[in-house]
């Protein structure tokens, strides 16, 4: 609460902070004390923080992990009493037998629970900080430091590194990344022997104290700077007393640094506006606005004023004069912010890399922005160079003027840390892991809550790097032409076995929010079956499992593959949702639209996640239904207490449309929201269900009861949707899919079953064609254009003609499902037979091998490359 920076992360620092400055006054009082009174200290203190919290497995005063101020406290007693002598027993043999021991029990003990079990757990207090047999460790450690400090060499009261060392070995261990990274680690894998997790064990420690050792080795050398030397030397601690001098001392320092001060309080001021204004660019002010950005964006602020504050160091260096590089650094961030809101007003999007290309355009910008905007542009860069020199001239001399050695260092090093900025997606690299530090998120799939919660400059910084897509072996002009004839022959192929064209017909593609069947759900039954209706519906038509690409969220990526008939797979793995980072910036984006006179989407919630507005426009829809657009949504009833329109007033919305058309080819998207996280008790008065297995722990029993039911309405209301269509004179063909499972399960399940964890409904139906082709088919949704298609029996273009070779002849490909549990980031491209299991590329014919070859080429020409095919991919069915 008081150090807000932090946001709670280090604990332990903020206790050790509070005691080294009481330590003087607790050292003095135990030094008053009868040796009879500090032995029975030392015997209470060891039976109620140590022996009975061990055998009862329960935490005593409050002490429930090693952040407590209350055991920081215990630890600086300890340390007192050991020193004053309470603690003759740790000699040397009995420290180096104790560790020996206690490490090897440590280890047992570990081979059967995570490394970061909380001690309030049975298993936890084998190795929370502060039970028995740790603690002991602890105590013949702190014994054998002791024998090492009295060597000269290493005299702890002299060297300076042992104290660096630790601190930074506490902060590494602290940041969220570190701590992540252990829970997820440190568990037993079915498949790993204890020799090899004990390996494992080994090398991430080695690894860990190569890292602390590097870091305390730069830090120690860094201390040894004059300005380094001169604030360290400046805030010792030694007593109580020292306390009445921090007035004047902060006084001092103030006086002595007001201009760095001066340019790190404009980092966070700019900082702070930037997130308000881009909350406001989409709401009215509310003070609400003002405590998120307080309570939730700290890290976020802090990096982006160190940011701040190293570009100002650029330019300082550059110019060797202050003032101008303080008002130019504040030039830039007004237009940023500026440039921010507009965006964020006009678009609903905040500044991307890709804008940069509009520089080439700025009398076209120019032409949209107000004349008003642009004249106190003008003023503004007038009064800040105007400013700039007077101060100057009036301040300058004040501030020192470096060497051009100096300048030269300083602009190679805010050199080397801008470039970062075209590393932070990448997992595992030094600006990814300052970042995580930071508690900046990525937000790929909402780029304009990701520039409220982080800033823009983060935000901006997020998306640099972002790689579309690995260029393949053979690109050129010449291979795409000869992919292009190849595929022109194949479709003539393809169209002598079809009769009908996409004339007069409606092909409509449904995407079902978060639908799945919870009896495919490993370790789990659900009685009586929720869905009869479908369970019988896909005995009947062509139907199976679509394998998705992402558990929990990303329904935009199955949006993306089902309209453009590429997959998701074959990108890169920093571009997760090509709804916010690639469809606005490829020049021509093909998309199945393209083949129909009416192009409509619907979706019964608001707008503002995934870009949608401006994907649908550059995918050609004509009209976009959703909760506050020009176009009036007629149905909105919602189920119980449910804040989302239900699936029945979904489908509803949908038959108005359909039966709005007159002539001419028609296409529908719709995604519904109804059965949509999160799974409150929306259904009080619904159908009950029997749900066992141990797939879900007892806090989601109420939450998978709710998706459950929900799933059940759902089922009821697309028997009215199917009786409805059946009705109709016109060809209607339904491309009907689950986007993605709910995120309701144990996150161990998905160690056991990655590809069924992934994989939901779907089916595809018409109303005038009743011929099944096939039941239980495993595809990707980039396959369901040319499965519609076939099931219209229509003819095809030759770009179709690939999608459907693909889906035909290759096993359906996805993301590694073991790393694409969250929409995050992308895992490799797998293959997937349809026994769901993997297939590895090396198992593909050489047939198969050259049509992903030519299916990647054509990809990646039309998301990255020079775009030769994307006329072919656009053209309509003659």
């Amino acid at each position: 609460m008081f150090v807000p920076i932090s946001h709670a992360d280090f604990p332990f620092a903020a206790s050790m902070l509070i005691w080294y400055s009481l330590g003087p006054i607790l050292a003095q009082g135990l030094a008053h004390i009868s040796q009879a009174a500090r032995h029975t200290l030392a015997f209470l203190l060891t039976w109620f923080t140590l022996i009975i919290p061990f055998i009862f497995a329960k935490s005593v005063w409050g002490i429930s992990d090693a952040n407590n101020i209350v055991w920081v406290g215990v630890l600086y007693v300890f340390g007192i009493l050991i020193a004053n002598g309470e603690y003759k027993w740790i000699t040397r043999r009995w420290a180096v037998s104790t560790i020996v021991i206690g490490l090897g029990v440590a280890a047992i003990i570990l081979r059967f629970s995570s490394i970061t079990a909380t001690p309030n757990l049975l298993s936890g207090r084998f190795f929370s900080i502060h039970s028995l047999n740790v603690a002991l460790i602890s105590f013949a450690i702190f014994g054998v430091l002791i024998q090492i400090s009295r060597i000269s060499f290493f005299n702890l009261n002299k060297a300076h590194w042992p104290n660096w060392f630790a601190m930074i070995a506490y902060f590494v261990s602290c940041l969220p990344i570190v701590t992540s990274f252990l829970n997820e680690s440190f568990f037993i894998k079915e498949n790993l022997s204890s020799l090899e997790w004990l390996l494992l064990i080994v090398i991430y420690l080695v690894v860990f104290i190569v890292l602390v050792t590097c870091l305390t080795a730069i830090f120690a050398i860094i201390s040894r700077f004059k300005i380094f030397k001169r604030l360290i030397d400046d805030f010792p601690i030694k007593k109580f007393s020292d306390f009445t001098q921090l007035p004047q001392l902060f006084q001092k320092k103030i006086r002595d640094n007001w201009r760095i001060l001066l340019v790190i309080c404009n980092g966070v001021l700019f900082t702070f506006v930037q997130m308000f204004i881009s909350s406001l660019a989409t709401t009215s002010f509310s003070i609400e606005i003002v405590k998120n950005i307080f309570k939730t964006s700290s890290g976020p602020i802090l990096l982006s004023t160190i940011i701040f504050t190293c570009f100002f160091w650029l330019l300082y260096s550059l110019i060797n004069r202050f003032w101008p590089a303080l008002l130019f650094t504040i030039g830039v961030s007004i237009f940023i912010t500026v440039a921010e809101f507009l965006k964020i007003s006009l678009r609903d999007e905040p500044i991307l890399p890709a804008d940069l290309s509009m520089v080439t355009a700025l009398s076209e910008i120019a032409k949209m922005i107000s004349p008003v905007i642009i004249v106190a542009a003008s003023l503004l860069i007038i009064i800040l160079v105007t400013a700039s020199l007077i101060l100057q001239k009036h301040l300058g001399g004040m501030y020192p003027q470096y060497a051009w050695k100096k300048r030269g260092l300083i602009i190679v090093l805010m050199l080397i840390f801008f470039t970062g900025g075209f590393w932070v997606n990448h997992e595992n690299s030094l600006p990814y892991i300052v970042f995580k530090a930071f508690n900046v998120s990525s937000w790929f799939y909402d780029q304009t809550t990701g520039a409220k919660m982080n800033g823009p400059i983060l935000q901006f910084i997020n998306n640099l790097d972002v790689k579309i897509m690995d260029r393949p072996a053979g690109y050129s002009r010449v291979k795409i032409q000869s992919i292009m004839a190849k595929y022109d022959c194949q479709a003539k192929v393809i169209n002598r076995k079809r009769t009908n064209s996409l004339s007069n017909q409606t092909i409509i593609f449904v995407l079902s929010e978060s639908f799945s069947n919870p009896n495919r759900i490993p370790e789990m039954k659900v009685t009586p079956n929720p869905i009869p209706y479908l369970s019988n519906l896909e005995k009947t038509t062509d139907s199976g499992l679509m394998l998705s690409s992402g558990y929990g969220g990303g329904t935009a990526n199955m949006e993306w593959q089902a309209l453009t008939g590429l997959s998701i797979s074959n990108l890169s793995p920093t571009l997760p949702t090509p709804y916010t980072q690639l469809v606005h910036q490829q020049k021509t984006a093909p998309a199945f639209t393209n083949l129909f006179d009416s192009k409509i989407a619907i979706h019964p919630f608001n707008a503002s996640l995934y870009n949608r507005k401006q994907v649908f426009k550059k995918f050609g829809f004509n009209r976009f239904y959703y909760e506050g657009s020009k176009y009036k949504i007629s149905y909105k009833k919602r189920l119980g207490t449910s804040p989302y329109v239900s699936d029945d007033s979904a489908y509803k919305q949908t038959m108005k449309i359909v039966n709005q058309a007159q002539s001419g080819s028609q296409f529908i998207q719709l995604s519904t929201m109804q059965n949509h996280m999160p799974y409150t008790n929306y259904y009080k008065n619904g159908k009950k269900f029997k749900i066992t297995g141990s797939a879900f722990d007892s806090a989601n029993a109420s939450s998978v009861q709710t998706y459950t039911q929900g799933i059940y309405y759902t089922d009821r209301a697309l028997k009215e949707f199917i009786l409805e269509l059946d009705k109709l004179d016109r060809p209607v063909t339904v491309v009907w899919y689950g986007d993605h499972l709910a995120s309701l399960y144990k996150s161990n399940l998905m160690n056991k079953y990655p590809i069924q964890l992934h994989e939901t409904d779907y089916f595809i139906y018409n109303n005038k064609n009743h011929k099944l082709s096939y039941t239980n088919r495993l595809v990707s949704p980039y396959s369901f254009s040319a499965l519609a298609l076939d099931n219209a029996n229509s003819k095809i273009t030759p770009y179709y003609a690939l999608i459907t070779k693909v889906t035909e002849d290759l096993p359906a490909m996805t993301t590694n499902p073991s790393t694409s549990q969250i929409n995050a980031v992308n895992g490799g491209n797998v293959f997937v037979g349809q026994n769901s299991k993997l297939i590895k590329y090396k198992a593909l014919t050489k047939k198969q091998k050259v049509l992903y070859h030519d299916y990647q080429l054509i990809q990646y020409d039309i998301v990255a490359g020079k775009q030769y095919s994307t006329k072919w991919a656009e053209q309509k069915i003659k």
